[in-house]
């Protein structure tokens, strides 16, 4: 019985959109909100997305036109949906596409934002060349919420890369090594860098982190990506970067020193602690032992 009444939504939408009652399929979902985040729970727009692939296509005109319409309402629910679909539609049109990404990348509600940001991680994996152009562009755009989708994005897609096109992406986010927007920076070094493009190309990116100028937020990018669970397993690359990083003598840059520091150590002790130990007689890189010594249980000298 509950799971009946759980199927009844889906029932209606197929209805809805059989007959090409878009406004009512979407009226449907939004029936679907949940206190919590205000949209549908995600299996709901992932069985509405397949009820409509089902019904029009895949890759079809007709779902091309559903999938704007539902990206073009109101109901931030159907936006997801039109995402989820125009991220693999990018074909038909690749200029609105784009364009209904980069509005809903700006979206004032978080969950929309994130959706933009995968339906663009699928058209840079699946269409880099036509749309590289645009992804560097968005880095220099005046909103964060976009500058962080183009690094967000690019990020979820460096799996799907090959080497050269990793190069362009990190070649793009450069310039927000430096930005000091919080939104941007919270999603640039430890995740963007940290987790996804040190996974995928660890040598590529250890050569590009060393290359990152000496402003302050840049530097601070560098030692926020060594904070991150990927970068233990690449600390014979990253070790020399770790220790200029030590050197530095900016607050800002110390702080995410001593982060990556204690990360490292919990991760991989027997490299770091050897590393750490050298540096109590280090005049520049002292304050990194004294800072850390007692949470890695070095005891003190």
């Amino acid at each position: 019985m509950a799971m009946r009444k759980s199927s009844l939504w889906r029932d209606s939408f197929l209805v809805a959109i059989e007959r090409g009652a878009l406004a009512e399929a979407i009226a449907v979902l939004e029936g679907e909100k949940t206190a919590h985040a205000g949209t549908p729970r995600q299996a709901v727009k992932l069985e509405a997305v397949k009820v409509m692939r089902g019904h029009h296509g895949e890759g079809s005109a007709a779902l091309y036109e559903a999938a704007m319409a539902f990206a073009c309402s109101e109901s931030e629910g159907a936006q997801e949906v039109g995402l989820v679909l125009l991220g693999q539609l990018f074909g038909h049109d690749p200029a609105e596409v784009t364009g209904v990404i980069l509005r809903l990348a700006d979206s004032e509600n978080w969950e929309v934002r994130e959706w933009a940001a995968s339906a663009l991680r699928r058209v840079i994996s699946e269409n880099f060349g036509a749309v590289y152009p645009t992804v560097k562009a968005w880095t220099g755009h005046e909103s964060p919420n976009v500058r962080r989708a183009a690094a967000v994005a690019s990020a979820w897609s460096a799996g799907d890369c090959t080497e050269e096109q990793c190069r362009l992406l990190l070649a793009g986010l450069t310039p927000l090594l430096e930005d000091d927007d919080p939104y941007v920076r919270k999603n640039m070094g430890a995740f963007a860098i940290g987790d996804s493009f040190l996974k995928a190309q660890p040598e590529l990116v250890a050569a590009w982190l060393g290359r990152a100028s000496s402003h302050p937020r840049a530097q601070w990018n560098v030692a926020m990506a060594l904070s991150a669970a990927e970068a233990a397993k690449h600390f014979g690359l990253l070790s020399g970067l770790l220790c200029g990083l030590a050197s530095d003598e900016r607050n800002v840059v110390r702080r995410a020193v001593y982060r990556a520091v204690l990360n490292l150590g919990k991760r991989v002790p027997e490299d770091v602690r050897p590393l750490i130990e050298a540096w109590k007689d280090d005049p520049v890189r002292r304050h990194v032992y004294d800072h850390v010594r007692e949470k890695m249980g070095e005891g003190s000298g």
